[in-house]
């Protein structure tokens, strides 16, 4: 015996169904906003609490400098074997890239624009 349709049943179901999925995207979305490994995020974190520590009146370090200071981060953290090795080349430049998008916002979290 077939079932009746309830039209009002059914879209209250896909309307939750939307919901979870759009919250499942939010979710993963902003966790992968500042790096996809938890290594980048780490560095994105270390960075970003090195901007805020830097003092009031100092000024966005270019490019260079912001290179200059996340290798010298991480010869602190990890060890020069690291930095030479031709395999970790890709990771480093992705832990770069995350501590100095981590330091421009914590930079500018400080600092606001007057």
């Amino acid at each position: 015996m077939a079932r009746e349709f309830k039209p009002v049943r059914f879209f209250v179901l896909m309307g939750v169904a939307a919901f979870v999925v759009c919250g499942v995207t939010v979710f993963f979305t902003h966790r992968a906003a500042h790096g996809r490994t938890a290594e980048e995020r780490a560095a994105y974190e270390v960075g970003e609490k090195a901007g805020e520590q830097t003092p009031r009146d100092a000024k966005l370090p270019t490019d260079a400098e912001l290179n200059m200071i996340a290798e010298k981060y991480f010869k602190q953290k990890g060890s020069a074997d690291q930095l030479r090795s031709p395999s970790r080349a890709s990771e480093l430049q992705a832990w770069k890239q995350a501590f100095e998008n981590g330091y421009t916002d914590g930079f500018k979290k400080a600092h606001p624009p007057q």
